[in-house]
């Protein structure tokens, strides 16, 4: 029991470094490139270790339901990636990554907007722990009054596309989790970022101008951030065996804390401690709303 315990502890771990080293390593080599481009980055060299994978791995049966589910995510996926990219070449990482936390809040918001659910306790401390977090993010040291940090928040470009990222991460969230019930969570949890690669590598032909050069000629970085996203994904589909996802993803979101430390002490990204403080409650935040669910 030990065993398992610390195996899917340290998968959820690896997980949310491997998610923080790709965002750093996208941020710090290759931001200068189109959105489109750095996202290719990470997909196009992640995909020789999914495949390696991919091949080897059975095939469930899958049923009409498990198609529309993907197929309503893939297009919000794109989306979601692209302004991801969009937000890391314009905002600090430790800004703009931690905002993330908000997905949960958009799910419990819609479920009780649209379906009338109850708003727990829990539900309600994890929302505003992690709004508190989201002012201690935005502090700036020439801000004053008690507005300056939301102004700050609404004017920086970044940010806002990265709640708005957050949000549709919300409704993909869902549709993975209609997913998996229809197939099995390692097999999605590897095909779905599968298509997800061969998604991008159909828009290279149109992209001005194509980055394959520039790719190519980053190669050692290229690979090492796709070793990250490959780890992150893997580590993620395994550990979702050993333990509930809810457990999974509440340590996965360490990755808030891991950007912010990464952003600070490698990217040298100012100011530090407040994000720091700001992180740790939207962690927190997340924590809860894991729980009251």
């Amino acid at each position: 029991m030990i065993g398992a315990l610390n195996w899917w502890l340290l998968l959820a771990l690896g997980s949310a470094l491997g998610t923080a080293g790709a965002d750093a390593v996208i941020k710090r080599f290759f931001s200068d490139l189109s959105p489109y481009a750095m996202s290719l980055a990470q997909w196009l060299y992640a995909l020789p270790f999914l495949l390696a994978l991919g091949l080897f791995m059975p095939w469930p049966d899958l049923d009409y339901t498990f198609w529309l589910a993907v197929s309503a995510a893939l297009p919000l996926e794109l989306a979601a990636t692209l302004l991801y990219m969009r937000a890391l070449k314009t905002c600090h990482l430790s800004l703009c990554i931690p905002l993330l936390a908000f997905t949960p809040v958009f799910m419990i918001l819609t479920g009780w907007v649209l379906l009338g659910e109850a708003l727990t306790s829990w539900g309600l401390a994890g929302i505003l722990l992690i709004s508190c977090g989201a002012y201690l993010i935005s502090l700036r040291g020439e801000g004053r009054g008690l507005l300056a940090p939301l102004i700050n928040l609404i004017q920086e470009q970044g940010a806002i596309l990265m709640l708005i990222v957050a949000a549709i991460y919300s409704c993909t969230a869902s549709l993975g989790k209609l997913a998996i019930l229809h197939s099995e969570p390692v097999f999605f949890g590897v095909a779905y970022p599968l298509g997800f690669s061969g998604i991008m590598l159909l828009g290279y032909p149109m992209s001005r101008p194509r980055p394959g050069t520039i790719l190519w000629a980053r190669f050692k970085t290229g690979v090492l951030v796709g070793a990250f996203l490959a780890a992150s994904i893997l580590c993620h589909v395994f550990g979702m065996v050993m333990a509930p996802a809810a457990y999974l993803i509440a340590v996965k979101r360490l990755s808030i804390l891991f950007s912010v430390l990464l952003g600070g002490f490698w990217l040298q990204e100012r100011p530090f401690l407040p994000r720091l403080l700001g992180a740790g409650l939207m962690v927190t935040g997340v924590a809860a709303v894991a729980v009251g669910r």
